[in-house]
């Protein structure tokens, strides 16, 4: 579910790589309990696998609807506000637990304004029509 269409296919494609790597790399790095280090790489690590796996223009695989995949954005989301609270890390690893709530944040408005409506054949569709003899070149119309 999107507010707004503004954001490609692409463009998402390139924040879930960007966001699933930075909660890995940042998690090991800062370091702290295991509840706090674990939520980094485990839903880093998911985001990264969905990504690879969505029917999207930089998805690997391809076998998940991107409609789909817009429902694990919002787990995400939910993951990422709501690990230092259930976990109870929040006071002892509060750099983390800030980072988490922002990059759920972020990953919550870039879902908010996606359009999740990809799709190849759509793509294709809007591509330029090939020219049939006596006829001009002209974008498709569908």
């Amino acid at each position: 579910m999107s507010l707004v269409r503004l954001l490609p296919a692409w463009l998402h494609a390139i924040a879930d790589y960007a966001v699933g790597s930075l909660l890995i790399i940042v998690a090991l790095a800062v370091g702290g309990s295991t509840g706090a280090v674990a939520t980094g790489v485990v839903v880093g690590a998911v985001v990264l696998a969905v990504s690879m796996m969505t029917k999207y223009p930089l998805g690997v695989v391809k076998v998940l609807p991107f409609t789909l995949h817009s429902a694990g954005d919002y787990a995400a989301t939910a993951l990422l506000l709501a690990a230092p609270f259930a976990l109870n890390f929040r006071h002892g690893d509060a750099g983390l637990s800030v980072f988490y709530v922002v990059a759920g944040i972020a990953v919550l408005a870039v879902s908010l304004i996606t359009n999740y409506q990809y799709s190849p054949k759509r793509q294709e569709a809007t591509a330029v029509a090939p020219a049939r003899p006596g006829r001009p070149l002209r974008a498709a119309t569908r």
